[in-house]
């Protein structure tokens, strides 16, 4: 039996700036094959898995509707999960609602073909050190990104969906390291420590929600 899960969404799922083989996605692949080192859960073991990352630059909800025909419903997955949200708060192209009902078109629209939504609700930024390492000079008040972020990922999970708290979870890290600078490149993406930290959340999930049968 093979499991074919898609991650779509903006940078942090791109793995920006290191690169996708250093992105939570790569982790998550990496420890459900039982590579590098990793300890394969015992369910991997006699499941193949096919992780797909989709994660582009600079992406909102928009831009993944745009292309979502092409970079998941072709593909015919069986899980879809998405990480998305920042960038819709940070350029003004959508607010909490808008975004969540572009991501709930998109999830109905995977419904559609058997495949499993899982909402994975954006990490907070650090305003300080976004301020000025993340397009200064923009008139970004990332305060209010953070505030926008709160209510997105309470109405992500409101839906009924399957989701990974990566907002709260995220937070509850930085807080427990005492370091920001290991958490955050920017005050936006997040360090490759940080990576692997997604990727225990995602495989948590992946495993309390049995989305490997």
């Amino acid at each position: 039996m093979r499991k074919k899960i898609i991650f779509i969404g903006n940078s942090i799922v791109a793995g920006y700036p290191w690169g996708k083989s250093k992105s939570f996605t790569s982790v998550v692949r990496r420890t459900l094959k039982g590579e590098g080192g990793t300890s394969q859960p015992d369910y991997a073991k006699n499941v193949g898995f096919d992780i797909i990352n989709k994660g582009v630059n600079g992406d909102t909800t928009a831009g993944i509707a745009a292309r979502f025909g092409g970079d998941v419903l072709r593909h015919e997955p069986d899980v879809v999960f998405y990480l998305t949200g920042a960038n819709d708060f940070i350029y003004r192209e959508a607010n909490p609602e808008e975004a969540f009902e572009n991501l709930q078109s998109l999830a109905k629209q995977a419904d559609d073909i058997g495949a499993i939504s899982v909402y994975i609700t954006p990490t907070p930024v650090d305003a300080g050190k976004a301020g000025y390492m993340w397009l200064a000079g923009c008139g970004v008040s990332y305060d209010a990104v953070n505030r926008d972020l709160e209510k997105f990922s309470e109405l992500l999970k409101s839906s009924g969906r399957p989701f990974v708290d990566m907002n709260r979870l995220y937070g509850e890290y930085i807080n427990k390291i005492g370091d920001v600078d290991l958490a955050y490149l920017d005050g936006v993406h997040p360090t490759p420590d940080g990576h692997e930290f997604m990727a225990r959340q995602v495989l948590d999930v992946i495993e309390k929600e049995q989305l490997y049968k």
